[in-house]
């Protein structure tokens, strides 16, 4: 089984999407929303060419939606590394 590891900006990105989805949907709505997250980075650990490439931003980058976020990040031999967390109306070239 492959591993993903996250960014320092990354955590902060989930940080501020955990501390968001409280305020709006509650403590139950969070800890859901943040297992998605987690779920899905170990889906695209062990499957690191499921996202397409965001060469826009970095040659390396890959993005993948998951609900209203595209979660950016970089292959390695290990897995993946999440690079950040985006909400999808973001402008991304402002992020990174």
């Amino acid at each position: 089984m492959a591993i993903f590891k996250i960014s320092i900006k990354a955590n902060q990105d989930l940080l501020e999407i955990g501390s968001y989805t409280q305020e709006k949907w509650g403590i139950a709505q969070r800890d859901k929303y943040l297992d998605e997250f987690n779920e899905a980075f170990q889906t695209l650990a062990d499957n690191p060419e499921l996202a397409p490439k965001y060469e826009g931003i970095r040659s390396l980058y890959r993005g993948y939606l998951l609900g209203k976020h595209i979660v950016f990040y970089v292959v390695y031999q290990y897995g993946i590394r999440v690079v950040r967390v985006l909400h999808q109306n973001m402008l991304y070239t402002k992020h990174f």
